[in-house]
Order: structure tokens, then C-alpha cells, then sequence
């Protein structure tokens, strides 16, 4: 307030003085003029200087408070840029997993689709070829034959040596029988109810030192199914060959003529039957 009062008395005699000047020269007026303008802006920059210090303190917590609004930006802005990626992370797991768990159910699927056309397709392999046994078999054999499995069999009314049956067998396309089961055997013992017959089981020498001899069916196989009588010796001797008797067990004999039986078997060509 003080302050303001001198200054104010300050200008009022600097006018006083001014208005004096004036009456005597005009040119004492115009130096007083340029005092007086000369006075009023030092006084104007005394104001200024008495105010600049108080806002040069007052400039640094402004800077401070300005630094501090852009840190909390920033800071706000990199955390959600962290809950962005963090978010992104876990959506990429989860659709991962999803991702992961429809493969393991569609590999499941494949793994049960592939068992199931296995099951079907040897369920209708095993059809076709019920169907084509059944196809066979109700094929019937040449007049006089039987049929049994996808055989057909003969048997003869008049008696011949081992050698003599065979080749009469043979005449026919056909062969002296081969048991392989005991099926087969039960159904020529059905066959066999007159007498006894060949069959085409002989002894064969398969070594010359020291002899040795073994069975061998007229195909060169050696028996894996054998029907020998209970108590007869079943060592293969010289030329001996192999007949069922009445009971349809077998026996051997290395002489003699018989009745025989034949055997020939059926085949399907490209979807045809044709008797041999």
C-alpha cells in the first residue's frame, strides 16, 4: 500500500514539474516529456522485477506437475497395453486347447470310423465267402459222386491193387481220396459201408542210407490228420499203402486188391462253378 501511495506522489510531481517547464520553453517541455515517460517505465519495470521472482519459483512445481501428469498417462497406458497382451495370451491359450481337444476327438472319430469299416468290411468279406461256399456246395456232383465240403467223391463196387485204383482215378481227373480231418473221415466211413477201400496214402522211401521211409499222400504232403486203427503198427514199411475198413479207421497192407474212393474237388472260376 505504502508503496503505491509514493508512487502515485511520484507522478503528480512529475506533472507539476512538467506544467512549470511548459510555460517557459517548448523544448525544456519535450525533455521533461521524455523524463516523465522515461519515469513511468522504469517504474513499470520495477513492478515487473518486484513480480518476477515469485513466478520464477513458482515455474519449476508446474514443469514438476506436468512431468507427473505424463508419467501417469504413460503409466496408464503401458498397463493397458500389459493387460492387452496378457489378454491376448490367454484367448490364444484357451483357443489352443480348444483346438487341441476337437483334434483328439476328430482323431478318436477317424480311429472309430476305421474300426467299424474294418468290422464291416471283414463282415462282408466273411459273407461273400459264405455265399460262395454256399454256392458250391449246393453244386452237385457229376452222376454217381457225392458231395461233401467242395469235394466231390466216388466209390467204386469193383476191387483193384493200390496202383490199379489210382490210375482209374486218375482216368476221371480225380485222385485217390486224402482225409485231412475228422469230418471227412466220418463221412467216407458213411461211404465205405461194403468192404474196405484205398485210400491215397503210401510209404515212401526218403532216404537211401540209412532206409528211411515215411506216409506221403499222393499230393507229396505228409498226413497232419492220421486215423489209424487202435493197437495196428503205423511204421511205414517197404511199399506199403493205406485203406479204411468197415469202421473207416485205417489200416496198410503192402498186397491185395480193394475197393477205392476217388476225390476231385470243385472250383469257381471268375464267378462259375465247374465240376473237375
Amino acid at each position: 500500500m505504502s508503496s503505491d501511495t509514493q508512487a502515485a506522489s511520484h507522478l503528480n510531481l512529475n506533472v507539476r514539474y512538467n506544467r512549470r517547464v511548459q510555460a517557459n520553453n517548448r523544448e525544456g517541455e519535450r525533455s521533461e516529456r521524455v523524463e516523465i515517460l522515461e519515469n513511468e517505465d522504469r517504474f513499470v519495470n520495477t513492478g515487473q522485477q518486484k513480480t518476477g521472482p515469485g513466478s520464477e519459483r513458482n515455474l519449476p512445481g508446474a514443469k514438476r506437475s506436468g512431468f507427473r501428469v505424463t508419467a501417469v498417462i504413460l503409466g496408464v497406458f503401458y498397463f493397458l497395453i500389459l493387460v492387452g497382451v496378457f489378454t491376448r495370451y490367454i484367448l490364444v491359450t484357451l483357443e489352443k486347447e480348444q483346438l487341441q481337444t476337437r483334434y483328439n476327438d476328430l482323431n478318436n472319430s477317424y480311429s472309430q470310423l476305421q474300426e467299424q469299416l474294418s468290422v464291416v468290411n471283414n463282415s462282408q468279406l466273411q459273407d461273400e465267402v459264405k455265399r460262395l461256399k454256399e454256392k458250391i456246395e449246393e453244386k452237385r456232383c457229376s452222376v454217381g459222386w457225392e458231395r461233401f465240403g467242395c469235394s466231390c467223391y466216388f466209390k467204386s463196387t469193383e476191387e483193384k491193387t493200390w496202383s490199379e485204383s489210382r490210375t482209374d482215378c486218375q482216368r476221371t481227373g480225380a485222385d485217390l481220396v486224402i482225409i485231412n480231418s475228422k469230418e471227412e473221415q466220418d463221412f467216407l466211413t458213411q461211404m465205405n459201408k461194403y468192404g474196405t477201400s484205398w485210400i491215397g496214402l503210401e510209404s515212401k522211401k526218403t532216404s537211401s542210407w540209412p532206409d528211411k521211409w515215411e506216409w506221403i499222400w499222393v499230393d507229396g504232403s505228409k498226413p497232419q490228420y492220421q486215423g489209424w486203427t487202435v493197437g495196428v503198427s503205423v511204421m511205414p514199411v517197404n511199399r506199403s499203402t493205406a485203406y479204411i475198413n468197415l469202421q473207416g479207421t485205417w489200416m496198410h497192407t503192402n498186397n491185395g486188391s480193394k475197393q477205392w474212393i476217388c476225390e476231385k474237388q470243385n472250383r469257381l472260376v471268375l464267378g462259375r462253378w465247374h465240376p473237375l
